[in-house]
């Protein structure tokens, strides 16, 4: 009788790393397009509450960061997503974790950590961090205030579905179904 080996296939490596390419890419996207929508959102929703006339933000001020977004923010996620996906991967198919909720479940949760884990590193912080947006001041002597915390509530909502965005991108290009044609084609 023959035994089987329990190795990972020779193929499976590839189809991971376009796997996470893919999240990678996907969750850069999906933070692009709520980073713009939101402020369009709010300044549209505002001038209806309101009954003011909307001062529109222009194309430039809509995009005029994209360049930068995209030589910083590609980067970090592809950063982000090859040292914390690749051995969560391997971790999850190896306990059996390989369906298309699991990897939703398994993303949004690793962005959840990424974040807190920054969000406790600049609360931990020994300086004077401060910062402001809006106008707003989310964050005074490395301690956040009130308005900071619900802004950082919502931040973990929205990293939390950036991952599942970024998980279920890496389980469709990567996933299960690449590894199955794989076995089928030997």
């Amino acid at each position: 009788m023959t035994r089987k080996s329990n190795a990972l296939p020779v193929l499976e490596t590839p189809c991971r790393v376009r796997g996470l390419l893919a999240a990678s890419l996907a969750a850069w996207t999906f933070f692009m397009v709520v980073a713009t929508a939101t402020p369009l959102l709010a300044t549209g929703v505002w001038s209806l509450m309101t009954d003011q006339d909307a001062t529109w933000p222009s194309s430039r001020q809509i995009f005029g960061s994209f360049g930068f977004a995209a030589a910083v923010g590609l980067p970090i996620s592809l950063i982000i997503c090859f040292a914390v996906g690749y051995p969560a991967w391997k971790f999850a198919s190896t306990h059996g974790l390989t369906t298309r909720w699991d990897a939703v479940k398994i993303g949004a949760a690793l962005y959840l950590l990424v974040t807190v884990g920054g969000h406790i590193a600049i609360y931990m912080g020994r300086g004077s961090y401060s910062y402001a947006q809006g106008g707003v001041l989310l964050t005074k002597d490395s301690v956040p205030t009130f308005q900071g915390v619900v802004f950082d509530l919502f931040l973990t909502l929205f990293y939390a579905a950036d991952g599942a965005v970024a998980g279920l991108a890496a389980w469709l290009v990567g996933g299960s179904k690449s590894v199955v044609s794989i076995h089928a084609q030997r």
